[in-house]
């Protein structure tokens, strides 16, 4: 007899989480958005992203900045909710990105040097200058 099994895809919620990742140096881990996506093609983003249904922020949190860069945070400390967007600190143990195809670059960025015309770059100095 032969057995299927049913895969469920979980299904994401309205909530919105951000990593605000600090490199050893001191500055900011930015994705691009590769141009193929439907929202914010070829613009500068934080990793992150929807929470799954049933999951918690931090959870989905990991979960997101995993599946985007393959990176594990050590470390997640909330820091702010702006315009119903959860922004956390996190710290990472171990720099090896390997971007998804939802992205097509990445960079650090220095705080002084981040672009405040980009609404998560502004948020992300803010919470770093304000603490």
């Amino acid at each position: 007899m032969t057995m299927l099994k049913i895969l469920i895809q979980p299904k994401d919620s309205k909530t919105v989480c951000k990593a605000i990742i600090v490199d050893k140096k001191g500055r900011v881990l930015l994705l691009k958005r590769t141009e193929y996506m439907k929202k914010f093609a070829n613009t500068w983003d934080l990793p992150g992203g929807h929470v799954h249904v049933g999951e918690s922020n931090v959870d989905g949190l990991r979960r997101e900045v995993k599946e985007e860069t393959d990176l594990d945070l050590s470390d997640v400390k909330f820091a702010k909710t702006v315009d119903g967007r959860h922004f956390f600190l996190c710290k990472v143990d171990k720099f090896d990105i390997k971007l998804s195809n939802e992205h097509s670059e990445y960079l650090f960025r220095e705080v002084e040097e981040l672009d405040v015309r980009n609404k998560f770059e502004k948020i992300a100095q803010e919470i770093l200058k304000n603490g």
